[in-house]
């Protein structure tokens, strides 16, 4: 079975996804190979902030820190022509502040 590019690229941006959901840390080997796979269609600054956040030790600034950063990834990969629109995965909501 042979696995298109966009495929690829696709996978990769579900993992860093699945990651960004996480409670806990993220930097897995998953994650690793996730970021390395999207070398070339991304800014390296892109794929270093989602690693950096992914291994922060504040919950909260961890989960802001790796979805702003996958967001900016799947906007670079669409920018690129890595992806069509249509292919590309949705990007991760933000939750507003709570209201009293």
């Amino acid at each position: 079975m042979t696995v298109s590019p966009a495929g690829t690229i696709t996978r990769a941006l579900d993992v860093l996804r699945e990651a960004a959901a996480m409670k806990s840390q993220a930097r897995t080997r998953g994650v690793a190979l996730a970021l390395w796979v999207l070398r070339g269609h991304c800014p390296d600054e892109w794929l270093v902030a989602f690693w950096d956040a992914a291994g922060s030790d504040h919950e909260i600034g961890r989960s802001q820190g790796m979805h702003a950063a996958y967001n900016g990834i799947v906007r670079q990969v669409r920018t690129r022509g890595g992806l069509s629109q249509a292919a590309a995965p949705l990007q991760l909501a933000t939750v507003g502040p709570i209201s009293s």
